[in-house]
């Protein structure tokens, strides 16, 4: 059988299949399937901190008529937050019990405090690497090209002070000059860089007329 080893951020393959974090590896059960079937590495389904927010937004929303009181609604936020990032670190957990191959994490975050917060718990958790989903949309007339970069750069930097595990960065294609922003991306010392993070591609309802977004999680 012809030898198809290889390297990934820093970690040696048995072949150069890498599952990436999609539904594919969002349980146990379907990491242990990833490897069976010869995969060299799995990236579990991202950590979502929009999503986070949005299921946080919604428990306290169904609550709210029940306790209007401002303690009892932060103790439902953090009850929240903490819940569905335990549950994601207890799949690093038992992910690593079950399976041999690399199992890599993968955040992502709208703000630099979560991102750090996040990466050192998953890394404690046993995480073997750390990919960073930044999707920045270029929508905000008043940040320029260079401030989005920057911003990668910053959560980049941040990360790095705070977990020693090898950091891959998955990156979108809104840059004007994409092979110079790689390059850039490159100096900080990261392991890899992933191309390309999944397209936000919002539709009109033809019935209604009415802008549809795609779900993003």
């Amino acid at each position: 059988m012809a030898n198809l080893k290889t390297t990934y951020m820093g970690f040696e393959l048995r072949n150069p299949i890498i599952v990436g974090s999609s539904g594919l590896t969002n349980s146990v059960e379907n990491v242990i399937e990833v490897e069976k079937n010869g995969a060299g590495a799995v990236v579990l389904k991202s950590l979502f901190e929009e999503q986070i927010l949005q299921e946080t937004s919604k428990t306290i929303s169904a609550d709210v008529h029940k306790n209007s009181y401002p303690e009892a609604l932060d103790y439902i936020s953090n009850y929240s937050k903490e819940s569905a990032v335990a549950n994601y670190l207890n799949l690093i957990r038992d992910c690593k019990k079950a399976v041999k191959i690399p199992v890599i994490a993968s955040i992502n975050c709208v703000s630099s405090s979560e991102w750090i917060g996040f990466a050192a718990r998953i890394q404690e958790a046993g995480a073997d690497g750390l990919e960073l989903n930044v999707f920045i949309l270029p929508s905000d007339p008043r940040q320029s090209g260079e401030d989005n970069e920057q911003t990668y750069l910053n959560i980049v930097k941040s990360i790095q002070k705070v977990v020693t595990i090898p950091i891959a960065l998955k990156l979108s294609y809104y840059f004007s000059g994409l092979a110079k922003t790689a390059l850039i991306f490159s100096w900080t010392g990261i392991s890899a860089m992933v191309l390309f993070n999944r397209f936000f591609s919002p539709d009109i309802d033809i019935n209604t007329f009415e802008v549809k977004p795609s779900h993003i999680f």
